[in-house]
């Protein structure tokens, strides 16, 4: 008898249209970005008392480049990388000769120059103020659809509102604080996020291009085979944060200054802390089954596939962030930050853990064993 038939949430791989679908909508997000970046760069060309490129320890640009010729070099690359993509998308096609060095110097530029100390920072604020929505929306969604877990969600959600009532004030402090400082941060966060977008969205229409021509295929097929390595070795990289900001819950809080930390500082370092498992989590996501089908307390789309994009496009963002990073935190901050956070594998692996799934996502490698083959019938005689 042969071997039952191994059923794989697997999807079409991009090739012809398809591709070419994808390519066009690479391209206008590499316009989109680049030309929002621009704007912001000669905005702060304009008004320099706004430029946080201008700050010391700011980026690694300015260290190499300080002061207003790095900002204008940066503005510089940004209308080069939009007029690249401009024709791009006018002409409808994405020659490797022209995207790979364009890439190389888009992702050179506000992939690693234009980053610094404070890009980490963002995100880690940015993902932990989610948490707390996400945890709200997957409490409902349970509480809804399993009804077996009803009554451990109903205490959770009665734990969180007393706490947040007897710690009231301290929650408003943590809160407040967090406000004014976004506002008051506000031209360094979009410094951060921008470039980012920009340096993202061109590294995908490289890779785009580099798959229409066939360059990836033979790579894919082995960085899917050892995909599981790569997930595992990534989601340790947020751990050595995660642990350390639960120390603020003791008497021994590492990355603090001081051992006496206020209660709204502590809840501080247990947002940031949650913020960082969930990262863990959601890295382990590529390689478990709800990453490729959505779990049954999902609601309406429970049990169905989870589309490709939702975890490559997040996922090849925050990778290409860390790899940039990963340079601009060694050299501003040294190797004790390189330690609490190891972007210097974490984004590398994290890149593979991502190509891994797409590669099994998309079929390309080898997505199951078939078992062994039937013996073949005896001859009659």
């Amino acid at each position: 008898m042969t071997s039952p038939p191994v059923h794989h949430d697997t999807v079409t791989t991009p090739a012809g249209p398809a591709a070419s679908t994808w390519g066009r909508r690479l391209a206008g997000a590499a316009l989109g970005a680049s030309a929002a970046t621009a704007a912001l760069l000669g905005l702060f060309v304009a008004r320099p008392a706004i430029d946080p490129f201008r700050e010391e320890e700011n980026s690694l640009g300015h260290a190499l480049l300080p002061g207003l010729p790095l900002s204008w070099l940066l503005l510089a690359v940004a209308l080069f990388g939009a007029a690249t993509a401009a024709v791009v998308l006018a002409t409808g096609r994405q020659p490797w000769r022209v995207v790979a060095p364009v890439t190389v110097v888009e992702v050179l530029a506000f992939g690693i120059l234009a980053q610094g100390s404070g890009t980490l920072s963002v995100a880690g604020y940015l993902v932990a103020l989610a948490v707390p929505v996400l945890a709200v929306w997957a409490g409902v969604q349970v509480f809804r659809h399993r009804p077996a877990w009803r009554l451990t969600v109903l205490l959770a959600a009665v734990a969180a509102v007393v706490g947040i009532v007897v710690a009231q004030d301290a929650f408003g402090t943590w809160i407040n604080g967090i406000a004014a400082g976004f506002a008051r941060e506000r031209w360094g966060l979009l410094a951060v996020l921008l470039p980012l977008a920009t340096a993202s969205a061109w590294a995908g229409l490289a890779l785009m291009a580099a798959w229409r021509r066939g360059s990836l295929r033979r790579a894919t097929v082995w960085v899917t085979r050892h995909r599981t390595l790569f997930t595992v070795v990534a989601a340790l990289g947020p751990l050595p944060y995660a642990l350390a900001r639960l120390t603020w819950l003791t008497p021994w809080p590492q990355l603090a200054t001081g051992e006496a930390l206020p209660l709204a500082v502590r809840i501080q370092g247990l947002s940031l802390s949650s913020g960082a498992w969930l990262g863990i989590v959601l890295t382990l996501g590529l390689i478990l089954p709800w990453g490729e089908r959505l779990p049954r307390w999902f609601g309406r789309r429970a049990g169905q596939p989870v589309p490709p994009a939702a975890a490559i496009v997040p996922g090849g963002i925050v990778a290409v962030m860390l790899c940039g990073a990963a340079v601009p935190m060694i050299v501003m901050m040294g190797w004790t930050a390189a330690l609490y956070f190891p972007a210097w594998f974490w984004g590398p692996a994290l890149a593979l853990a991502v190509w891994g799934y797409a590669g099994h996502r998309y079929g390309v490698g080898p997505v199951s064993d078939p078992g062994p083959a039937a013996p073949a019938p005896a001859s009659r005689r």
